[in-house]
C-alpha cells in the first residue's frame, strides 16, 4: 500500500512514498551477505545480525504476441541500492547501507530487535533516483514487514509486478525499481570498461502509474511520450495506455539522451521521427545513437522492444543489430535506422560479410567524448565515422565498407565519409537542395537556398546549414523568403545567436575568430507544400 513517510532524527525525507512489499524471513540464512556499506566484498567473518537480498520482478516481452508476457516474470537484483535499516517503533533510522552487485545486504547494530528495511529506489554510485512526478517528486520506497533480529536473522524482499492475472490489481512495487536498475546497468557499462570513466551528475528519473501520452502538465502526468527533457528523464506508465517500466531497451534509449546531454554532445533539437524518416541530420544521429547505445548496453539482447495498449500487448519489436537497407528505411545520413546500425556494428562483434570492425564500448565511448564532442560540424554521422577513422586508421578500409553496406542507392544511401562536413556526399534522399550538407559562405557572398514546405520542422527537408568561416571581425547573416525561416549561428554546437520571428527576414550578427568555422542553421516553417526559396548573405 502508499503511505506518506517524514523525516525521523534528522534524516531528510522531503517526500516519501512508502511502498507495501513482499518479505521472506527466516533464522541463520547460508547466502553470503554483503558487508555493511554495500561494497560487494567478501562478509564479515561473523553473521550480520541483519542481511538478505532485494529482488524485483522483470515482465518479459513476447515476441509472437508483440507485448508483455506476464506468465514469464523474473527476479533480479536490486543492486547499487540504498538501504535503511529502522526502528520498527518510531521509524528512526539506526543505519544505512548499499546493495551489493546481487542484491545483497547487512547490517549490524546495538539496541532494538524489533526492526523494518526501507529500500529506496535509489543507487548512490552513481546518483540516481526514480521518483513520482505525479506526487510533488516524491520518493519510492520499499518497505519490508517488521521483524524481530534478537539473533542473526535474514530478510530478502522481493517487489513484485501488481499484475493480478488481467491487470495490475495490487500496487506495482515493481516498476520504479525496474527504471533504477536499467540507468544504473548503462551508467555502470561505462564506469567499468571506459577510460577515463565518465563523471556522471545526478539523474532523476520520473515515473507515474498516471503517465500517459498526452502533452499538457508534467505535475498530472500528461508527459506526452518517455522522453529527456529538461535534465530530467520521464517515463509512461499509463495501464491500458502505455507502459514503459519494462522495456529496457527504451530506458536505456532515454537514459542515453542524459549521456550526450552531461557527457557528450548532441546538437540536436529533437522532435517527431520515426521509420523511414528523412530526419535533420542531427535528429538522426541522436536517435540513432541511443538505439544502438541500447543494443550496446543490453548486449546480447539487442532486440528493442516496446509495449503498450490493452493489458500492454500492442507493442513492437526490432532487433538493432539486424541492418535494414531496404528502400523503405531510406538509408542514409539523415537516417535513423542508418545511424543505428552503423554505430552499433562499430561496437559489436557479430560477425557480417561487410562488417569487419569491432571497437566495442571504449572505441565508440572515445570518439563521443573526443571528435564528435569538439567537432566544428553539427553531430551528425559524418563527424563520427570520421573520428573513428582517425582514431583506427588501420581499420578506414574496414569503417568505409561498413558505411558503405548502407549506400547502394542512387538517391538515398551515404558515400564514404571524408570529413566531419560530408564532402562530397552525392545522396540528396529526394531532396535537390539537400547538398551539400553544409553549404559554404564567406563574408560578401550570398547564397540561394531551396527548402521544402509542408514538412514537420524536424525533418531534413525544412532544415539547410551553412559553414561560415571567421574573419576576426563581426559577421551579419541576413534571410530573405516568403515563407518563415529562423536563422541559428553555432560554434561547435554552442548557440552564440539566434533570429526567430515569424518572417523570412531575419538578420543576426557575431563576432567570429579568423579561420574558425561557424555554423547557421537555416530552419524553416514553410507550410505550403513543395519547394521555397530562401535568400543568405554574409556581410562582414
Amino acid at each position: 500500500m502508499f503511505g506518506a513517510g517524514s523525516a525521523r532524527s534528522g534524516y531528510r525525507l522531503a517526500a516519501l512514498f512508502v511502498l507495501g512489499a513482499f518479505s521472506l524471513a527466516g533464522c541463520g540464512s547460508d547466502e553470503p551477505a554483503a558487508k555493511p556499506g554495500g561494497t560487494g566484498e567478501p562478509p564479515p567473518t561473523e553473521k550480520p545480525r541483519l542481511s538478505g537480498s532485494l529482488l524485483y520482478e522483470h515482465v518479459a516481452y513476447d515476441r509472437v504476441a508483440d507485448g508483455l508476457d506476464y506468465s514469464k516474470v523474473e527476479q533480479k537484483p536490486i543492486r547499487g541500492a540504498r538501504v535503511a535499516l529502522l526502528d520498527a517503533a518510531n521509524e528512526a533510522v539506526l543505519a544505512e547501507t548499499t546493495s551489493d552487485a546481487m542484491g545483497r545486504y547487512a547490517f549490524d547494530w546495538e539496541g532494538t530487535a524489533q526492526v523494518k528495511i526501507w529500500v529506496y529506489a535509489e543507487t548512490m554510485e552513481p546518483s540516481i533516483a526514480v521518483v513520482d512526478n505525479t506526487a510533488n517528486d516524491a520518493a519510492y520506497v520499499l518497505s519490508s514487514n517488521e521483524i524481530v533480529a534478537d539473533e542473526p536473522k535474514s530478510l530478502d524482499v522481493v517487489a513484485t509486478t501488481g499484475w493480478t492475472g488481467v491487470s495490475y490489481g495490487k500496487p506495482r512495487l515493481a516498476a520504479p525499481f525496474s527504471v533504477l536498475d536499467a540507468a544504473y546497468t548503462a551508467a555502470r557499462r561505462f564506469l567499468d570498461e571506459t577510460t577515463p570513466p565518465p563523471v556522471f551528475p545526478k539523474l532523476e528519473i520520473n515515473w507515474s502509474v498516471d503517465n500517459r501520452p498526452e502533452d499538457g502538465d508534467l505535475s498530472i502526468g500528461q508527459i506526452g511520450t518517455s522522453h529527456w527533457g529538461d535534465g530530467e528523464i520521464y517515463v509512461l506508465g499509463k495501464e491500458n495506455v502505455d507502459t514503459d517500466e519494462f522495456d529496457t531497451h527504451v530506458l536505456v534509449h532515454e537514459w542515453g539522451h542524459s549521456f550526450e546531454e552531461h557527457i557528450t554532445r548532441s546538437d540536436s533539437w529533437g522532435g517527431s521521427h520515426g521509420f523511414g524518416d528523412v530526419l535533420d541530420p542531427r535528429l538522426a544521429f541522436s536517435e540513432g545513437f541511443c538505439n544502438a547505445l541500447s543494443a550496446m548496453i543490453l548486449d546480447p539482447d539487442t532486440v528493442y522492444t516496446d509495449a503498450m495498449g490493452v493489458g500492454q500487448k500492442d507493442g513492437f519489436w526490432e532487433d538493432i543489430e539486424k541492418n535494414d537497407t531496404s528502400q523503405s528505411s531510406k538509408p542514409g545520413w539523415y537516417s535513423e535506422t542508418t545511424v543505428q546500425n552503423v554505430v552499433f556494428d562499430a561496437y559489436d562483434g557479430y560477425a557480417e560479410a561487410f562488417d569487419g570492425v569491432e571497437l566495442k564500448l571504449q572505441g565508440v565511448y572515445a570518439v563521443m567524448i573526443g571528435d564528435l564532442k569538439s567537432t566544428p560540424a553539427m553531430t551528425t554521422l559524418f563527424p563520427f565515422v570520421a573520428g573513428l577513422k582517425s582514431a583506427h586508421p588501420e581499420a578506414a578500409t574496414a569503417i568505409d565498407a561498413l558505411v558503405g553496406h548502407h549506400g547502394a542507392g542512387s538517391s538515398f544511401g551515404i558515400d564514404p565519409v571524408t570529413d566531419a562536413w560530408g564532402t562530397g556526399e552525392t545522396h540528396t534522399a529526394g531532396d535537390p537542395g539537400a547538398l551539400p550538407v553544409f553549404v559554404p559562405v564567406a563574408a560578401n557572398e550570398s547564397v540561394t537556398l531551396t527548402l521544402i514546405g509542408g514538412l514537420d520542422p524536424a525533418l531534413l527537408g525544412q532544415n539547410r546549414f551553412l559553414r561560415v568561416k571567421g574573419t576576426g571581425g563581426t559577421l551579419k547573416v541576413s534571410s530573405s523568403s516568403t515563407s518563415d525561416v529562423d536563422l541559428y549561428v553555432y560554434l561547435r554546437g554552442k548557440e552564440l545567436d539566434k533570429a526567430e520571428s515569424t518572417s523570412g527576414e531575419e538578420t543576426v550578427s557575431f563576432a567570429t575568430t579568423a579561420g574558425e568555422d561557424y555554423v547557421v542553421n537555416v530552419a524553416g516553417y514553410g507550410e505550403i507544400s513543395g519547394p521555397y526559396e530562401v535568400k543568405i548573405e554574409v556581410l562582414p
